[in-house]
């Protein structure tokens, strides 16, 4: 085994195109790290148990949906009158809820990354059935609080973070793809489950809904994820992407804003180059990926909680008014076909941007027209959800690696949990005190395209190759 040297000088290269794990620059020119790059990948001949592990994972994404706007929605009217609550008052609870849920992310995936995925699974998905249970005896708003609690904390949060970290130790280039294929049976759920718990709210009323949710986690997805849930590919005699060789990993050094340095050290297959969260807090990505991350989670989830209200104000009846969720899920699909292989082959600033410009267009229809038009907002929101899905989804992992993926997600998570608090409580505050939704719409316009024109124009931090081994 020879050891090159490579000068870190002559290989600085933007951030915004990440690293892969044999050290070259994912749609970047030639780097130094060329020169002494192992022979390709072989693929191997056998199945290969990642294309296993993606259902599995878009199974445990579609079973967190009562923990997510678009799943909870579900419930807010007969919560509203069973519970005696204005829109305002909901809306509080759920803020409160949402901002408790998201304290302890940053730490509950530092456990994760000590504990394993599969045991913390185990436990998400229990711990989530039992909330499910607790829900559906909410008598009052405090029970109400609590419920929503666990399913913030537990559904949007651990169960979203733990299916998306599990594609991360399984893929490395197709990671894009991989989790482009999960995301659309995501998308697919926003069309389809909201539609279901409507029917299941009708016929047995929400708290059976809730009570049935929580049997379905614990007869099928726990026994599901027990028997055929694998940690890693080396447990099944198998590596990255399903190569029949191992992957040769280089080192290299991650330079942020202030001059400061975070290395990507030379490690075993097991244990792939990292960064930890202190590192990772130095480079300019990580603060683009999770100011990013904070905006849209801010609006996205306010035009989701409202979405009734919304289009009842833009004159469209409830029958139309139940096209908008199918309408997005079905242009957000569209776009997670080919958004996986994007995030492989595009700078993540463009796809950032092309994201936060599509929500603030869904803004400016929905402040300006009205009667059925009004639902071409939801279509271009689809777009951008599913561009800002499945960046979401590969970005943490291309950039920082696994090993303490947990902590830096849990971490990023958290900000975006916790604005996505505030954005149905700044709409419904907009109706209740500013006489309607447009002074909201025009706020998370600006917001939005802010953010958008100012990741634009800003540079990454830059990486610099040190050695590769052969």
């Amino acid at each position: 085994m020879s050891r090159l040297a490579v000068s870190s000088a002559s290989a600085a290269i933007d951030l915004e195109r990440p690293l892969d794990r044999g050290g070259r620059v994912l749609n970047g020119a030639v780097t130094p790290l060329e020169i002494a790059k192992p022979q390709a990948a072989v693929a191997s001949s056998r199945l290969f148990y990642g294309w296993v592990m993606v259902p599995l994972a878009m199974a445990v994404m579609i079973a967190s949906a009562p923990g997510q706007t678009y799943g909870f929605m579900s419930f807010n009217r007969s919560l509203r009158e069973s519970l005696s609550l204005s829109q305002t008052e909901f809306s509080g609870i759920y803020l409160l809820a949402t901002l408790c849920a998201a304290a302890p992310l940053s730490y509950l995936g530092r456990l994760t990354d000590r504990f394993g995925l599969k045991r913390s699974l185990l436990v998400s998905i229990a711990a989530m059935a039992g909330v499910c249970f607790l829900a559906s005896t909410a008598q009052n708003s405090m029970m109400l609080l609590a419920a929503c609690f666990g399913l913030r904390m537990i559904g949007a949060g651990l169960m979203s973070l733990l299916a998306t970290n599990t594609l991360a130790a399984w893929f490395d280039r197709r990671l894009g793809l991989a989790c482009g294929i999960m995301q659309f049976g995501g998308a697919a759920s926003v069309a389809i489950v909201p539609i279901c718990l409507l029917y299941a709210i009708d016929g047995v009323g929400w708290r059976g809904t809730f009570a049935v949710i929580g049997v379905g986690l614990l007869a099928a997805l726990w026994p599901l994820i027990a028997m055929f849930y694998r940690e890693r590919p080396n447990d099944v005699g198998q590596h990255l992407d399903g190569d029949a060789r191992p992957p040769v990993w280089s080192e290299a050094v991650v330079t942020g804003r202030m001059g400061t340095t975070a290395p990507l050290r030379v490690v075993d297959e097991a244990h792939p180059p990292s960064l930890d969260l202190q590192d990772a807090l130095r480079t300019r990505v990580f603060w683009l990926l999770l100011v990013s991350t904070a905006v849209w989670s801010l609006i996205a989830t306010g035009l989701m909680f409202h979405v009734e209200s919304l289009l009842t104000a833009c004159q469209l009846t409830m029958a139309e008014t139940a096209w908008a969720t199918p309408l997005m899920a079905v242009s957000m699909a569209a776009v997670l076909l080919g958004g996986g292989l994007l995030v492989d082959r595009i700078s993540i600033r463009i796809l950032l941007t092309a994201a936060l410009l599509c929500v603030a267009a869904g803004c400016i229809v929905l402040a300006n027209v009205s009667g059925v038009l009004a639902l071409a907002a939801y279509g271009v929101y689809g777009v951008g959800q599913g561009l800002m899905t499945v960046v979401g989804s590969a970005s943490w992992a291309k950039f920082f690696g696994p090993a303490h993926l947990g902590h830096i997600r849990g971490t990023a998570m958290t900000v975006g949990i916790a604005c996505s608090a505030l954005g149905p409580l700044v709409m419904g505050a907009s109706v209740d005190y500013l006489g309607g939704f447009e002074p909201s719409l025009w706020l998370f316009t600006a917001v939005a395209t802010f953010v958008a024109a100012v990741g634009a124009v800003a540079g990454g931090g830059e990486v610099a190759a040190g050695t590769v081994v052969e």
